[in-house]
């Protein structure tokens, strides 16, 4: 709930021409400037100077006003659109960390260009994690399908819902889901 008081400040703030949120042209309202899930929060805004002084001192404002602290050190700052002397220096003035491409947000891969086969594989290794063939040795075909269905499937339905998967992970992740399935079968 306090946090809802944070994409409040920023709307108002917003709405205000304070700051500017990104893509305004296709999202009304003065664009995005806040997604947030539980405590994981982006904030975006454009990198002008005026912008980022007044983000700061909107999260100032908001960790006197909640009680709650934003720990800056462990925040990254990604920056698109700018030299690096320039990104550093809208890092230094939030007192962040600079982050790099490609990144994950909610176990999501997240770039700045296109994925290559390669980022989306730690979704599917912890998938593989999963469905160990052993962990299925003692449950039910029954018991099986519904895990596969219920849980092991809505993990990769959830990141198919961002980006389409390569060919080659649609496989490897049969294979798993197959292993997993077929794990205590006699002596196969």
């Amino acid at each position: 709930m306090v946090v809802d008081a944070l994409a409040a400040i920023l709307d108002k703030a917003k709405l205000a021409g304070h700051i500017h949120g990104v893509v305004p042209h296709l999202v009304g309202g003065g664009g995005i400037s806040l997604l947030q899930y539980a405590d994981d929060t982006i904030i975006m805004v454009e990198g002008s100077a005026a912008d980022i002084v007044i983000l700061k001192f909107l999260l100032l404002c908001f960790q006197q006003m909640s009680g709650l602290t934003i720990n800056f050190d462990k925040s990254e700052v990604m920056v698109l659109g700018y030299t690096p002397d320039e990104a550093q220096g809208i890092a230094d003035r939030l007192h962040c960390r600079l982050g790099t491409f490609p990144t994950t947000y909610l176990g999501i891969p997240i770039s700045d260009s296109r994925l290559t086969v390669a980022d989306p594989r730690p979704t599917v290794t912890r998938m593989q994690h999963r469905v160990e063939p052993w962990k299925g040795r003692w449950l039910s075909k029954a018991a099986r399908v519904i895990l596969i269905n219920s849980s092991l499937a809505s993990l990769l339905w959830f990141l198919m819902s961002f980006y389409s998967l390569h060919e080659t992970l649609h496989q490897e992740i049969a294979k798993y889901q197959s292993r997993f399935f077929w794990a205590g079968e006699g002596d196969k």
